[in-house]
């Protein structure tokens, strides 16, 4: 079922994205008075047309990844001399742009319309509170303690985990970052990170902040073991769900993350786990109903668990085999975000911004190797991504449509020949110097960029397989 829902959104998402990508090129081509033969979603063999009474074909193709507009071209066949003035190529340079320039434009506008959408509808969002923060890690050094609030990045304002997350990828590869914080009492303060050492990779759990020693506060994250995994070490040494881990080999246990840290750092050693246990009947303690500990007694115990090795031979980590018990957010943490017909406009148009900035910032720190490219993500990722949050809700889904569409529309203005960036830099060139490259040189870069490309798509998709 996932799978099958996933294909669906994905698809859904893609002609949308595409299709007002591609409407972009189509409109404008019409207004510059160029003649469009065929107009199609998707590539390959056409499965489906129409021919509209303006003369153009609407067609759908085989190939459900992409798009195109057929424009009137003498470069692919002849062309009547009274039609030469509706001709691509007799066009001045100036429309020539703006009908290359129209897709990735057109995608960024939509982005603005979604995240307008999804405002007014309201999405549900998480205030930047900071949690699993470990002794001697950068977030401790720089003063960060246990539920921080971040207020703002540098000098932008954060609102919710999504926005502190889009600044602070920015920052991949910088010696530090700034961040204006507010403690539990209130005291409103500027803690400087050191960044040096953090970089991103798939295989960080959904945490890229824990190689700086934090994580985000999306639940409140107790010290009690949710649960115990069948035929795991902590089963074996006697542990159950609902004990309440104090210490470790005798060392005080403040957080779920000392102790997990602790135990990772450990593989296939023997330690002594002391933990609170309430006298609960196990049907109680096996239900969903919420449990007060405080109401039954309690004792301490003692066990001693030879921890398992995950991981990589050359780099195993410790395992016990146990999960957190979480409990929801405090009131006011979790929050609906959702604006006013007239608000929404200003914070859709300040979104919009600040997801363009990231992804040319993080398309750059790609080129330059500060965030890797394991990073690149292809068809696979993004239908998971697609069906993931259209089952949380359809204002998720409208947010993953409008991230899309803003790297979609970016990706397309990189100057690589292929894309529309490349034929932007063509044409840019010939506005500069009044002469057009010669088509042989054109259609030269034209091959390298395909090849360039297909690198790139199967780098992608070896990423998703690998990785995901």
């Amino acid at each position: 079922m996932d799978f099958f829902r996933n294909c669906l959104f994905f698809l859904i998402a893609i002609i949308v994205l595409v299709g007002f990508h591609e409407f972009g090129h189509f409109i404008v081509a019409r207004i510059c008075g160029v003649k469009v033969l065929r107009f199609s979603l998707g590539f390959g063999k056409v499965i489906f047309a129409h021919k509209g009474r303006d003369g153009c074909e609407y067609a759908l193709s085989l190939i459900p990844l992409g798009g195109y507009v057929k424009m009137l071209d003498r470069r692919e066949g002849e062309v009547s001399d009274d039609e030469v003035e509706h001709e691509f190529t007799s066009q001045n340079v100036w429309k020539r742009l703006a009908i290359v320039a129209a897709g990735p434009v057109f995608n960024i506008i939509l982005a603005f319309f979604l995240y307008y959408a999804m405002f007014v509808i309201g999405v549900a969002a998480v205030k930047p509170y900071v949690t699993g923060i470990t002794a001697e890690s950068q977030a401790w050094q720089a003063g960060l303690r246990n539920d921080d609030l971040i207020l703002r990045v540098d000098d932008k304002d954060v609102i919710d985990w999504e926005d502190a997350l889009y600044e602070l990828i920015q920052h991949v590869g910088d010696d530090s970052v700034r961040l204006t914080v507010r403690d539990r009492a209130g005291n409103v303060s500027e803690k400087r990170l050191d960044l040096a050492d953090w970089s991103i990779h798939r295989d960080q759990g959904g945490n890229i902040f824990q190689p700086l020693g934090f994580s985000p506060k999306f639940y409140n994250i107790t010290r009690r073991i949710g649960a115990v995994l069948k035929d795991s070490p902590a089963e074996k040494a006697g542990l159950k769900k609902g004990d309440e881990v104090e210490s470790i080999d005798g060392r005080s246990v403040e957080s779920w993350f000392d102790f997990s840290s602790y135990i990772a750092a450990r593989p296939g050693q023997t330690v002594t786990v002391g933990v609170l246990r309430s006298d609960i009947p196990s049907g109680i303690l096996d239900g969903n109903e919420e449990i007060n500990y405080a109401d039954y007694p309690s004792e301490r115990k003692f066990f001693s668990v030879t921890l398992g090795r995950v991981g990589e031979p050359e780099s195993p980590k410790g395992q016990i085999g146990v999960q957190v018990m979480v409990e929801p957010l405090e009131d006011g943490t979790r929050f609906i975000r959702k604006y006013g017909l007239g608000e929404a406009v200003f914070k859709s148009v300040d979104k919009m911004i600040s997801v363009c900035k990231m992804t040319v910032v993080t398309i750059g720190k790609l080129v330059n190797g500060s965030i890797p490219v394991e990073n690149i993500s292809g068809p696979i990722a993004i239908a998971k991504s697609a069906g993931i949050t259209a089952s949380i809700g359809i204002e998720y889904f409208i947010g993953f449509m409008a991230l899309i569409s803003i790297n979609l529309g970016i990706m397309n203005l990189i100057p690589l020949p292929v894309l529309d960036g490349g034929h932007i830099m063509f044409y840019t060139v010939e506005a500069l110097t009044g002469r057009r490259l010669p088509d042989k040189v054109m259609l030269g870069l034209m091959y390298l960029g395909i090849f360039v490309l297909l690198l790139i798509m199967t780098l992608a998709v070896y990423n998703d397989i690998v990785f995901d």
